[in-house]
């Protein structure tokens, strides 16, 4: 009887670190962390092309963490000198948004078009 509680219990508790391995939703805390960190890696990927000048918003559309790092899917959303930008970007990174890797997913038309001025291609619309 013993040896059949202490299989049982080593079972739930692999189960338990086997869970924690996969990818799981942000809590709030996580996604609030997220969205500052991606606006700087936001930030970074557009000012290749338009300087930002103004106010910067996030908007989250999918975060996952695990490992202690994020996968997060967001709308980066800037001011430049010359109106209003945005850009849909697939990040990961870590908790201190070291060892970022961003991929710009969709456009707005006027950031497609200072991409072709600057001769730099962010993503594909």
């Amino acid at each position: 009887m013993i040896k059949k509680t202490l299989i049982a219990g080593g079972i739930a508790a692999l189960a338990l670190v086997a869970s924690q391995a996969f990818a799981g939703e942000c809590s709030d805390d996580q996604q609030s962390a997220a969205g500052m960190l991606a606006a700087g890696i936001g930030k970074d990927a557009v000012s290749k092309v338009v300087a930002v000048t103004g106010k910067q918003m996030v908007n989250i559309e999918n975060c996952e963490f695990a490992g202690g790092k994020y996968n997060v899917d967001f709308k980066y959303n800037f001011l430049a000198a010359d109106g209003l930008y945005w850009v849909e970007i697939s990040a990961k990174f870590d908790q201190s948004g070291g060892g970022a890797t961003a991929k710009v997913t969709k456009s707005s038309p006027n950031m497609a078009a200072a991409e072709a001025k600057a001769g730099v291609k962010l993503a594909a619309n």
